[in-house]
């Protein structure tokens, strides 16, 4: 069955990558009508009649302004952004997890490594030139909890157990994931979960339910010496809940990438703290060339009536 596809919105704030996704595309889809845009003023032209949406960067208000709507692909895995604002009927699909992966857990491995070859401390020592043996530690003695067995998630354990971890997992619904030792299932499990992890990775998608979840209860249960890693969002964390953890010395450090606000206020505490370490959620980069085959392939299968892939289901907004 085909299904005959009207206009094509594509979405961007990077021109950069908009130059390089307009090649992609053409050449791809030469009989497809496609649009490109890196602003709301720049879209406004092709609103009234795109049918397919794909990008990221755009507001609930954009997918208000497209009455002949018919499907969204975010660029990205994550849609909490627009999910609510999905007009009744609209397909949403995401981009496949596993595209972005591998930087993801480069960053992750880099992050736990820094700190078991003890390279803070070899950096602080060497503002004082000072010459002092310490120990290293290493992966193979650290019990690692990955909270959030997604695509990202699963990939992160995966190699974590390459390099020795006993890794962990929790996820908020029952569900077999043999890359860990042990999988904690359910808000119930939680606690247990955490009091269990030397270094904590989130990779949660945010949601009503995962919303502010790693709160000051769950954060008290977490080894004193224990690294908590977010490369998930921002709002599943509390974060004067870990800077209170942090400051209290009851965490020994933090990395994080994303956060509940972004860009990262400058007066934030966070930039003043020496035992939080700040990205600007670079760990999983949306290249052109890495995420636009999973869109031209999904796109094929709209068009051919077939069904999409990593379609989200809108209720659970993941």
């Amino acid at each position: 069955m085909t299904n005959s596809v009207g206009p094509i919105l594509v979405y961007s704030k990077i021109q950069g990558d908009l130059d390089k996704l307009k090649l992609l595309l053409t050449a791809a889809l030469p009989r497809a009508q496609i649009h490109f845009a890196a602003s709301d003023e720049e879209a406004a032209p092709y609103l009234s009649r795109a049918q397919v949406l794909y990008g990221w960067g755009f507001s609930g208000v954009l997918l208000r302004s497209m009455p002949n709507l018919r499907w969204v692909q975010k660029m990205g895995a994550g849609v909490e952004d627009i999910v609510e604002a999905l007009p009744r009927g609209v397909l949403l699909t995401r981009t496949d997890g596993r595209l972005i992966a591998p930087r993801m857990v480069e960053y992750v491995i880099a992050a736990i490594l820094d700190k078991t070859a003890g390279f803070p401390q070899a950096r602080e020592q060497q503002k004082q030139r000072l010459w002092k043996l310490y120990r290293p530690q290493t992966v193979s003695n650290l019990a690692i909890g990955v909270a959030g067995l997604g695509e990202i998630g699963t990939e992160i354990a995966r190699v974590l157990r390459f390099f020795g971890a006993r890794v962990l997992g929790w996820r908020r619904s029952v569900a077999a994931c043999e890359l860990v030792e042990q999988l904690y299932a359910g808000n119930e499990s939680l606690p247990g979960f955490v009091e269990q992890c030397d270094v904590l990775v989130l990779v949660l998608p945010l949601t009503k339910e995962t919303k502010g979840i790693f709160n000051a209860p769950i954060l008290q249960r977490l080894k004193k010496d224990a690294h908590l890693i977010n490369v998930g969002r921002g709002g599943v964390l509390d974060e004067q809940a870990l800077l209170a953890a942090v400051e209290d010395a009851r965490l020994a450090y933090a990395t994080l990438d994303v956060f509940e606000n972004e860009p990262l206020p400058p007066d934030h505490p966070f930039w003043r703290n020496e035992r939080i370490t700040i990205t600007p959620h670079a760990c999983g980069p949306l290249l052109p060339e890495d995420v636009a085959p999973h869109f031209i392939a999904n796109y094929a299968a709209f068009a051919e009536g077939r069904p999409l892939s990593n379609v989200i289901d809108v209720s659970r907004q993941y």
